[in-house]
C-alpha cells in the first residue's frame, strides 16, 4: 500500500481537524502558553473528553505539543492559526471548513460527469450572488481573502513597480487590502477600490488603518457591467480563475473599454 497516497486520500480529515482547532478557538487560547485539556474545554465550549482527543491528533499533526497530565501548548507550525499574529491563516482555515464548500467538493464526481458547475448543481445560483445573499458566509470570505492577500502583498510589491502611474484601479480588490498596501507604499500614488456594494462596504476601516483613505476612492458595481474609467493601470489580483471562458473574456472587455 502507498503510504504516500493514503495520506492525500485521507486529507479532508486533516483539514477538518484543523478547521475544528480553529472554530474551538483553541490557538487563541493557548496564545498564552499551555493549559489543560479541560480547562481548554471549560474556556470554549468544549466537551472534555472529545477536545482532548482533538488534541491528541492535533499533536499527532505537529499543531500543538502535549505535556504532562493533559496539558497542550501551540507549536511554531500550529501559530499561524492564532487570529491576531503576522501572516495569519484562521481566515482562510474558516473557510476552507464551511459546509457548502465542502457538499459543493463531495460533488464533484457528478459536477465532472455532467461538464457542470458543482455549486450551481446544488444551489441554483453562483456562488458570488449565493455569498451576496448570506451576509456571514460573505464576510468569512473577505477575511479569508484579506488574510490570504496580507500574505502576499510583500511579493507583489518587490514584483512589480506600481509607483511609476498616477491612479490604480483595484478590479474586485475586496475590502481594499491590495490597494492599501499598493498605496501606502507610494505616496503620489491614487486608488480606486471597485467591487461588489456589500463587499466594499468593509474596505473604510482597512483604508483607514493603512493612512490612504484620502487617497483611495470606493466605487460599488459590476465588472461585468463597467469599471471605473480614469486609471492607469487595472489590477485584478485571484479574480479571472473564478470564472469559465466566456465570463473572463467579458470581465476583460469591460476592463478594456474603460481604459484610455
Amino acid at each position: 500500500m502507498s503510504a504516500d497516497l493514503l495520506r492525500l486520500v485521507d486529507g479532508f480529515r486533516v483539514t477538518q481537524t484543523i478547521y475544528a482547532c480553529v472554530d474551538l478557538g483553541i490557538p487563541d487560547l493557548l496564545a498564552d502558553g499551555e493549559r489543560t485539556a479541560d480547562d481548554l474545554a471549560e474556556a470554549g465550549g468544549g466537551d472534555p473528553s472529545t477536545l482532548y482527543r482533538l488534541l491528541r491528533a492535533l499533536a499527532s499533526l505537529g499543531i500543538v505539543h502535549e505535556g504532562d497530565e493533559r496539558t497542550f501548548s501551540l507549536t511554531e507550525l500550529g501559530r499561524p492559526l492564532r487570529s491576531d499574529v503576522p501572516g495569519s491563516l484562521n481566515g482562510w482555515v474558516r473557510l476552507q471548513g464551511r459546509d457548502y464548500l465542502w457538499r459543493s467538493w463531495g460533488n464533484l464526481a457528478n459536477a465532472v460527469r455532467k461538464g457542470e458547475n458543482s455549486f450551481r448543481m446544488l444551489h441554483g445560483t453562483d456562488i458570488w450572488e449565493w455569498r451576496a445573499e448570506h451576509a456571514d458566509e460573505s464576510a468569512i470570505f473577505d477575511d479569508a481573502m484579506r488574510a490570504m492577500t496580507i500574505g502576499a502583498n510583500a511579493s507583489i510589491l518587490d514584483a512589480y513597480d506600481f509607483g511609476r502611474f498616477g491612479t490604480i484601479v483595484d478590479v474586485a480588490g475586496g475590502n481594499g487590502t491590495l490597494i492599501a498596501a499598493v498605496l501606502a507604499a507610494h505616496p503620489n500614488l491614487r486608488g480606486i477600490l471597485f467591487d461588489q456594494p456589500h463587499v466594499v462596504s468593509g474596505a473604510e476601516p482597512v483604508l483607514v488603518a493603512a493612512g490612504v483613505l484620502d487617497r483611495c476612492e470606493v466605487v460599488a458595481g459590476s465588472f461585468f457591467e463597467s469599471v471605473p474609467r480614469g486609471g492607469d493601470a487595472y489590477v485584478l489580483k485571484w479574480i479571472i480563475h473564478d470564472w469559465e471562458d466566456e465570463e473572463s473574456v467579458a470581465i476583460l472587455r469591460t476592463c478594456r473599454a474603460a481604459m484610455a
